[in-house]
C-alpha cells in the first residue's frame, strides 16, 4: 500500500544516509560558502561512493551544481540536468547510466563507478519481461560494457574479467574490442597463457568484417599482438618492474623511477624536482642517446615551459643556437642525417591535433622526448624516452608555490630568469660526463632485452600510440 501525504503525493522512503556521508555534505556546503562551489563539488566524490540515491546527496550535488553554474554566467549545464532527472525519479536507470558514461568518457572512473553500479542494480531490479524493448536491452548492455571498463581504468583486471565473462555469457559474445581488452587484462595479471588463447579467438575473418567498417581496429589488434610479443622479452612478467612494463605497454624508455620506498609503483604523485634532479634525468638521456650514435643536430620544443629543457640538451652537445627552436610541422622527417631531438616539458604539451597528427609516426629523423610523462590520465602520444612519470608535476623554471610554515597559505613565484640563463645555470650542474655514462650503461643493460623500442625503430611504420592509463605496477594517487 502506498501512502499518501498531506498533498496527497506519495511518501518516498528515503535511503538511509550514514553518518559518514552526512559529514561529507556538511564540509562540501562549508566549501562553497566559502565561494568554492566546484571545489565541493569535488569533495562530494567521496559520498558518492558510499551514496547516489538519497536526496541529501543529491539535493546537495544540485545546489552546488547551480552554484557553479551562476559563478560561470551560465543558466544550466548537461550534469545539472541529469541529477534533476535523478531528483524527479531515483528509480530511472537512464539518467544514473548517463552520468556514469559522461565521467567514464572524461576519464573520471572514479567517479563513473557509482553511477554505473547504480543504473546496473536499477535495472537488475527490473522484471525480465522488461528487457523485451529493444532500448532497455541495449540500455542494459551498454551499462554492464561501461562498468567493465570502469573497473579496467581502475586497475581491477580480476573483477574486468569475471564481468566480460558474464557479458559474453548474457549477451551470447563479446566484439573484438572487448576480446582484445580481455586479452589484455590477463597479460597485465601475468597469465600469458590465457592471454594469448583469448587473443586467438579472432579469426582473420571476424577481423576482416570490423575492420571494414572500423579500419583502425586493425591497428589495435596489431598492437594487442605486439604487446603479448613483448612479453616475452622477459622470463617472468610477475618480477617486471614499471621501467620493463612501460616498454611493453608503449615501445617506451624510462629514465628514472622514483626511489623512495614509502612511495610503492616507481611513479612519482606530485613531484617538484629540483634543479640538479633535471641535470641529473637530461646527462643519462643524453649519455644514452650518445651511447646509440644518435645524437641531434638540431634542438627542437614545444609547449610553453618547454624551452629551458630544449637549451639544456643543447648545453650537452653545444649546439649552435641558430638550430634550437620551436618545433614546427613538418619537423618529423625521414631525414637520419639531421637528427632533431624534441623536448616536452610535459607529456599533455601535444594539444593541436595537427600537431598530434605530424608526431604520430615514429620517423628518422626525429626523436620525441617529454621529461614529465603524467601516467594517470591517458596522454595523447607515447613519447620515445620519458624521464619520469608523475600525477602532477612542477618544473624549477615553472611557477612554484612557497607553503607558509603553518601550511595556511601560499605565494606562488615567478620565474625571472629567461630559458638560457636557466639552461646555463641547471647545465652547470651536470654529474660528471663519466658518471652519465655509467648510469647511461645500466640503463643500456635494463633495456638490452627489449626488441622492439621506439627509438630503435623510427623507419617510418610505426606509429606512436597514445599512452595508456591500465599497468599491473600499481602507484597512489590524489584526487579523483
Amino acid at each position: 500500500m502506498t501512502l499518501l501525504g498531506p498533498d496527497g503525493k506519495p511518501i518516498r522512503r528515503e535511503p538511509e544516509v550514514s553518518e559518514e556521508v552526512r559529514q561529507i555534505i556538511e564540509q562540501a556546503r562549508n566549501i562553497a560558502a566559502q565561494g568554492e562551489p566546484l571545489l565541493a563539488l569535488q569533495h562530494l566524490a567521496l559520498a558518492y561512493q558510499q551514496d547516489v540515491a538519497s536526496d541529501l546527496v543529491i539535493d546537495t550535488t544540485i545546489e552546488l551544481l547551480k552554484q557553479g553554474a551562476q559563478q560561470s554566467g551560465i543558466q544550466t549545464n548537461d550534469e545539472l540536468t541529469l541529477f534533476q532527472q535523478i531528483r524527479q525519479d531515483r528509480t530511472n536507470p537512464i539518467p544514473y547510466y548517463q552520468l556514469g558514461n559522461r565521467f567514464f568518457q572524461l576519464q573520471r572512473p572514479f567517479l563513473a563507478r557509482p553511477f554505473l553500479d547504480r543504473s546496473r542494480q536499477l535495472l537488475a531490479a527490473l522484471p525480465s519481461s522488461a528487457f523485451e524493448r529493444p532500448e532497455l536491452l541495449q540500455l542494459r548492455q551498454a551499462a554492464d560494457v561501461d562498468y567493465a571498463q570502469t573497473l579496467m581504468d581502475l586497475g581491477d583486471y580480476e573483477q574486468t574479467l569475471e564481468m566480460f565473462h558474464a557479458i559474453n555469457d548474457t549477451y551470447g559474445g563479446l566484439p573484438i574490442w572487448l576480446i582484445l581488452e580481455m586479452a589484455e587484462c590477463y597479460a597485465l595479471l601475468g597469465q600469458m597463457e590465457e592471454a594469448e588463447a583469448t587473443y586467438r579467438l579472432i579469426t582473420p575473418e571476424a577481423l576482416a568484417t570490423v575492420t571494414a567498417q572500423l579500419p583502425e581496429m586493425e591497428n589495435v589488434y596489431e598492437e594487442v599482438g605486439d604487446l603479448l610479443a613483448r612479453v616475452q622479452d622477459f622470463e617472468d612478467p610477475h618480477t617486471m618492474g614499471l621501467r620493463e612494463w612501460h616498454y611493453v605497454q608503449t615501445r617506451g624508455i624510462l629514465i628514472e623511477t622514483n626511489p623512495q620506498p614509502e612511495t610503492p609503483g616507481e611513479r612519482f604523485v606530485f613531484f617538484q624536482p629540483s634543479e640538479e634532479d633535471v641535470a641529473y634525468v637530461v646527462g643519462i638521456t643524453a649519455a644514452f642517446l650518445d651511447a646509440r650514435d644518435l645524437a641531434p643536430t638540431k634542438l627542437l620544443w614545444l609547449g610553453d615551459t618547454s624551452e629551458p629543457l630544449a637549451r639544456l640538451f643543447a648545453q650537452w652537445w653545444e649546439i649552435e643556437d641558430k638550430n634550437i627552436r620551436p618545433y614546427q610541422i613538418g619537423d618529423n622527417t625521414d631525414n637520419e642525417e639531421e637528427l632533431a631531438l624534441l623536448c616536452l616539458a610535459h607529456s599533455y604539451d601535444i594539444q593541436d591535433e595537427d600537431i598530434y597528427q605530424d608526431l604520430a609516426t615514429a620517423k628518422p629523423g626525429l626523436i620525441l622526448f617529454a621529461l614529465d610523462l603524467h601516467w594517470t590520465e591517458r596522454q595523447p602520444i607515447t613519447p620515445d624516452i620519458a624521464g619520469f612519470m608523475t600525477q602532477t608535476c612542477n618544473l624549477p623554471w615553472e611557477t612554484r608555490l612557497e607553503i607558509s610554515q603553518d601550511g595556511q597559505s601560499a605565494t606562488p613565484i615567478q620565474e625571472t630568469r629567461d630559458p638560457q640563463t636557466i639552461a646555463q645555470e641547471i647545465g652547470d650542474q651536470f654529474p660528471t660526463t663519466e658518471e652519465c655514462e655509467r648510469f647511461a650503461q645500466e640503463l643500456a643493460e635494463t633495456y638490452a632485452n627489449c626488441t622492439d623500442l621506439i627509438l630503435d625503430h623510427r623507419d617510418g611504420s610505426l606509429i606512436r600510440r597514445p599512452l595508456p592509463i591500465h599497468s599491473p605496477i600499481k602507484s597512489p594517487r590524489f584526487g579523483f
